[in-house]
């Protein structure tokens, strides 16, 4: 349930990264049916690609936060089974009550 946010972000930011772009690029007359606006006069809407823009901005950001954050929770969950198989902890436990010994050094 908690990653159906980030995909609509990333569907919204998408969209309006798709409308800003579409803002800057074609002329006001040329703008496809389904961008608003009136199609009369010469010149980009800047200010409303600059507004999609910051929509897509704010979108992506939001969307990354909350990836960071979902992905934040679900790793100590992953290690509380106890085992430290898959996350190195066996290993780490081993190399500090057993440390290998230095290059050169004579073992007998």
């Amino acid at each position: 349930m908690k990653w159906i946010w980030v995909i609509v972000l990333v569907i919204i930011g998408g969209l309006a990264a798709f409308v800003a772009i579409e803002y800057f690029t074609v002329a006001i007359h040329a703008l496809p049916s389904y961008i608003p606006g009136q199609k009369r006069g010469r010149g980009h809407y800047r200010k409303r690609g600059a507004g999609a823009a910051l929509v897509a901005f704010v979108a992506f950001v939001i969307a990354g936060y909350l990836t960071y954050r979902n992905l934040r929770t679900e790793q100590p969950s992953s290690t509380a089974s106890g085992t430290g198989a898959g996350t190195g902890e066996g290993s780490v436990n081993q190399l500090l009550s057993n440390p290998p010994s230095e290059p050169g050094s004579a073992e007998g």
